[in-house]
């Protein structure tokens, strides 16, 4: 045999080596073996790594995961919660599946390490991770339809938040977000005022600073509240901010 016949077997060796170790991981995420694994590769490939190409990135699998985690979040309230209004269980629906909630599903189950991307994974709207969640919804529902699908997003994805008390389901902006300063060097700070409302409750009024510059605004009858709400306004921007 060749030397290049030699190298062709070694990578082809190699490739099926990485194959065999991908699939088991995906068994050990999934709880089952997967079927189609290319699916699973497209979920956790972003598009900054396709180069020019319009296809082989997470994109359309995000669209359908979207779609299918809000109808299966939503399939399994209607079904747990019987008294509950369409206002209340379309709340609940919106804390389980927004796209903050993904991101620290997606980091707390360390699926950062599947991820392809030629960008680093930031905060300031860059929700890739939370997007690739999506995408994994998606390769799964393709992968082994709707019934497993619905048993992964309940049973593992979204298992421990399910069983908390999703009505009062709340993070703690403020923290991330010094969390995030730290870690980026980013100089985070609060400044508040107080002030009465129309039946003189003391009302505080705070803004957040990075670096020197307001980047998000909040208010609540404690100091702690409105600069709880001042770091939710800057998650909520940072949301927002398309990839």
């Amino acid at each position: 045999m060749s030397f290049s016949g030699i190298r062709r077997e070694l990578n082809f060796l190699l490739s099926k080596d990485k194959d065999r170790e991908f699939r088991k991981e995906l068994k050990h995420l999934l709880g089952t073996l997967p079927g189609n694994v290319e699916y699973y590769r497209c979920a956790f490939t972003h598009r900054s790594a396709t180069g020019s190409k319009k296809t082989g990135h997470n994109e359309r699998l995000e669209y359908l995961g979207d779609a299918m985690l809000g109808a299966i979040v939503a399939d399994y309230l209607y079904e747990k919660y019987p008294s509950h209004e369409e206002g209340l269980l379309t709340k609940m629906r919106s804390k389980l599946v927004n796209r903050i909630t993904l991101l620290n599903v997606g980091k707390t189950m360390n699926l950062d390490k599947f991820l392809v991307s030629q960008v680093n994974i930031g905060v300031e709207g860059k929700f890739i991770l939370s997007n690739m969640v999506e995408a994994l919804v998606g390769a799964v529902y393709l992968d082994l339809g709707y019934k497993y699908a619905k048993y992964f997003v309940v049973n593992i994805l979204l298992k421990d938040l399910l069983n908390s008390d999703i009505e009062n389901l709340e993070y703690d902006f403020k923290s991330k977000i010094l969390e995030w300063g730290q870690k980026h060097k980013q100089d985070i700070s609060f400044v508040s005022q107080q002030n009465n409302d129309k039946e003189t409750n003391p009302v505080f009024f705070s803004d957040i600073l990075i670096e020197g510059i307001v980047a998000g605004k909040g208010t609540g009858y404690t100091k702690k509240e409105s600069e709880q709400n001042a770091a939710k306004d800057v998650w909520k921007k940072w949301e927002n901010i398309d990839n």
